[in-house]
Order: structure tokens, then C-alpha cells, then sequence
């Protein structure tokens, strides 16, 4: 699929028109933005990695203030 109609299809999933005009400036956009989604997932040494960052409720706390 091209980005033109990619552009398209995204807009038209959210509700949203656009002019061609618009059009013309949202691809350019998008492919880079795609590009740089896509890299994100290009390293192989951090597919399995976990990010994020995690609430233990049951986690002791401490007073900083003491």
C-alpha cells in the first residue's frame, strides 16, 4: 500500500476529510514518521528488553524527609 492511500485510510478510520491539499503535505509527514516507528523496532538486542517502568503496590516505602 502507498502512503498516499495509507494517509487516506487513517484519516477516514478517524472521521477526518482532508483537501488535497492537505493531503499533500500530511504523506511527506507520515512517511517520516513511519520511518521512524519503524526503526524503533530495528535493533534486535532489545526485542525481548523491557522498558517499562513498573507500580508494585506492594513495594516497601521509605519517609525521604527522615
Amino acid at each position: 500500500m502507498d502512503d498516499l492511500t495509507m494517509v487516506r485510510g487513517l484519516l477516514a478510520a478517524a472521521g477526518l476529510t482532508a483537501t488535497e491539499a492537505e493531503l499533500a503535505a500530511y504523506v511527506p509527514a507520515y512517511t517520516g514518521q513511519r520511518a521512524s516507528l519503524d526503526a524503533l523496532y530495528d535493533v534486535p538486542e532489545a526485542r525481548y528488553a523491557d522498558p517499562a517502568l513498573r507500580f508494585r503496590a506492594g513495594a516497601r516505602t521509605e519517609d525521604w524527609a527522615r
